[in-house]
């Protein structure tokens, strides 16, 4: 059976390189061998030149079945709205118009938060692969004329949509290393100048509680590991492909803090020369972590405590102190040849003026503190089913109970990221504010930093 996998369109292209489709290639890397298999990420092509590419493709390949991977609905951004979602239907029209016949997927984490919701509103798609589908989609093309055999697929039946139920996760450690061989995918595509482009999955699963997180839920709370050695390897087939920078794409990567250790040392005991990035949990990223991980490649740590006062981050159940973000602030300080970033939260329930301004201040002060090689993200929390303040916006009344979480348009978004009322005025105030860091601000600072580089090595 021939199979397209293509990587759903962002509707505009910011940078370049994008993203590369992991996901997907976990997906290729399971059905090769009984299938022929191919990828299309429409990302590599401005809007609507990736539509003739994929119809072209259609035409071409004349797959037997095409999945469509919904990575991102929204920017989850107020300070930069868009509306991925947009580009879902018509590119599942589009494949049905160049070929009726072929049946249609969806999948991919976008997918799995609003199920059953894209399933009703996309009539194009045949089948729809809820949560993680290395083995739910190898069953599901052994079974198209019967899907209800297999477990963890929506599907139509008598014009309804139907499901067939919660499968098990599967065990992560047996997962094999997804193939980003140039007949299956074009690695060098996605090489950039930056660690964040390309990224390697070293476990599955969240069992944290942060109460505006849909992680949980799509990966599950028990934590799936898969060992040093095997993530080395990886990293080693990577470099034979002429990959040296990556990120780690776990929802957190030093919890548990000893398997974080055991990735650093493999990686220091093979001597590979990498560069890369994670996101690190700030209680467990230890001064001897941060050493560790520095020696192992690891040039940018992102950290993610949301709340800047105690009050905050106890509403935010993320189980750190003010006190424990000012030890994490000094061990950078003391690293050299590092970068973070800190991402915070403007607006939470059960706070008030006071946390936003402490937030504010912080936005400030942490890029002077750590000498330039700090930055700052303020966001709002954008509500999405399946989080705990979801249910906290409906007691509260900033959203209804009937509220659609996936609106049909992008106007419709700037409702649904959780904001006080009792200080609008403030909040907009520095949401300007924010846009204007980031869209005029940090790019001019940028473009400067670049060009005196380039000045250097030109004067060398």
């Amino acid at each position: 059976m021939k199979v397209l996998l293509i990587q759903s369109h962002l509707g505009r292209i910011k940078s370049f390189p994008p993203l590369f489709p992991i996901g997907i290639c976990y997906i290729a890397t399971a059905l090769q061998g009984k299938h022929k298999v191919k990828i299309l990420d429409l990302n590599l092509r401005e809007l609507p030149q990736a539509y003739e590419e994929l119809e072209k493709e259609i035409v071409a390949f004349a797959p037997d079945v095409a999945g469509i991977s919904i990575r991102d609905i929204d920017t989850t951004s107020r300070a930069d709205i868009f509306f991925n979602f947009k580009t879902i239907r018509p590119t599942a029209q589009l494949i049905k118009k160049a070929n009726s016949n072929v049946k249609l997927l969806a999948g991919g984490a976008g997918f799995s938060i609003f199920a059953q919701k894209i399933m009703e509103r996309i009539p194009e798609f045949d089948y729809g692969v809820f949560l993680e589908g290395e083995e739910s989609v190898s069953e599901l093309l052994e079974n198209l004329g019967s899907p209800e055999k297999v477990k963890g697929i929506f599907y139509r039946k008598n014009g309804t949509v139907t499901f067939t139920g919660l499968r098990e996760f599967p065990d992560f450690s047996k997962v094999p290393i997804p193939v980003r061989e140039p007949n299956l995918i074009d690695i060098n595509q996605y090489i950039g100048p930056m660690e964040n482009n390309i990224g390697i999955q070293s476990k599955r699963g969240c069992m944290l509680n942060c109460i505006y997180c849909g992680y949980p839920f799509l990966s599950g709370r028990r934590l799936r590991l898969r060992m040093p050695q095997s993530v080395a390897d990886e990293i080693e087939y990577l470099m034979k492909l002429g990959v040296r920078k990556f990120t780690f794409v776990d929802n957190i990567f030093n919890i548990p803090p000893a398997h974080a250790k055991g990735i650093c040392e493999e990686i220091i005991k093979r001597g590979l020369d990498i560069e890369w990035s994670a996101w690190f949990e700030i209680k467990n990223a230890t001064k001897e972590l941060i050493l560790l991980a520095k020696k192992a490649g690891c040039k940018h740590f992102g950290f993610s405590p949301d709340g800047s006062t105690n009050k905050a981050l106890s509403v935010l159940k993320k189980d750190i102190t003010e006190e424990d973000i000012g030890k994490n602030l000094e061990i950078i300080k003391k690293t050299d040849g590092i970068r973070a970033g800190y991402n915070f939260f403007l607006t939470l329930p059960n706070t008030g003026l006071r946390d936003m301004i402490k937030t504010l201040i912080l936005y400030f002060k942490i890029p002077i503190f750590l000498f330039g090689r700090g930055s700052v993200y303020i966001s709002w929390v954008r509500i999405e089913p399946h989080t705990e303040i979801h249910k906290i916006a409906i007691e509260e009344g900033s959203i209804s109970k009937d509220t659609d979480l996936l609106p049909a348009e992008q106007s419709e978004l700037p409702k649904l990221f959780y904001t006080n009322p009792s200080y609008r005025y403030f909040e907009y105030s520095v949401l300007y504010l924010i846009k204007f860091m980031e869209q005029v601000v940090k790019p001019f600072g940028k473009f400067i930093l670049r060009h005196n580089l380039v000045r250097k090595k030109k004067s060398k």
